[in-house]
């Protein structure tokens, strides 16, 4: 399912969509995009790091030595323009439900009623 088609671009239609992107050393971000300004500077969350490394060749082996993909989970990540190379799209936003959307409220507004004495 692609995304939407917002008035204010493409970028702006991605915004909570989870991402793939590709930096200048060859690094690979996935994350869910909350913010992005004119500098293509981008606002990551529940970021994870996939770097290829490639095993270190020995003189009796081929060239077809086998490379090993890291995983790191970075978690909130401001990311530089700069350094973006391409984006794609992982998936759609989370979906969130109703009941969860309230449940939040009625425990905030519930905390704050009793630590001022409301309630």
């Amino acid at each position: 399912m692609p995304p939407p088609k917002a008035k204010g671009g493409k970028m702006l239609s991605l915004v909570l969509w989870r991402i793939r992107v590709t930096l200048n050393d060859n690094r690979q971000l996935v994350g869910q995009m909350l913010a992005f300004d004119r500098h293509m500077n981008l606002v990551l969350a529940d970021c994870e790091e996939f770097r290829r490394i490639k095993q270190k060749k020995k003189a009796t082996e081929d060239d077809s030595t086998p490379s090993q993909e890291l995983k790191r989970s970075l978690g909130l990540v401001i990311l530089r323009g700069e350094m973006i190379v391409s984006l794609s799209v992982e998936g759609p936003p989370p979906q969130v439900d109703e009941d969860k959307k309230t449940a939040g409220v009625r425990v905030c507004s519930s905390f704050l009623m009793s630590y001022f004495g409301l309630g």
